[in-house]
């Protein structure tokens, strides 16, 4: 025997311009994805471990609790212990127990990351670029506003 399902309980379709762009805008961000991943191959980073070092370079020389660090990055963070233990282990990153509160764990970047990251840095900007390469300044604009409007209807974490 089959289930019958009622239409009226099933939520509404997206319309087929909707569905399009759901899939141009998924294809565009796992090709763009795959070329960075590429890119970072030869230097032996992901690019997760990637945006790590380099959140934590632009703290300087200020050493972030792994909950800032969380939050400053654009991915999900519930693999950021991981992602840290990875990285020190690679000696890129150093991390510290506060010494007021042990909970608390402090990373930086080591001059070791810093360098991995200045040299990885244009192989990205490189794969980043040739993604966006064939449109003009005027669309990269319109492309950045528009998914803007799309960020905007998620609640911030």
């Amino acid at each position: 025997m089959t289930a019958s399902v009622e239409t009226d309980t099933l939520p509404k379709a997206c319309s087929a311009a909707s569905t399009r762009t759901l899939h141009a805008l998924r294809s565009a961000s796992a090709l763009v994805e795959r070329a960075i991943a590429r890119a970072l191959d030869a230097y032996g980073l992901t690019a997760s471990q990637f945006a790590v070092l380099h959140v934590m370079a632009e703290a300087q020389d200020q050493a972030l609790p792994c909950s800032e660090l969380g939050k400053r990055l654009t991915g999900p963070a519930s693999d950021i212990t991981r992602l840290l233990d990875r990285l020190e282990t690679g000696g890129l990153v150093s991390r510290e127990r506060d010494k007021t509160d042990r909970r608390v764990v402090h990373t930086m970047i080591s001059e070791k990351g810093r360098e991995v990251l200045q040299t990885a840095t244009p192989a990205v900007r490189a794969a980043e670029e040739h993604a966006l390469s064939h449109l003009d300044e005027q669309e990269r604009a319109q492309l950045s506003e528009l998914l803007a409007g799309v960020l905007r209807g998620f609640p911030a974490d």
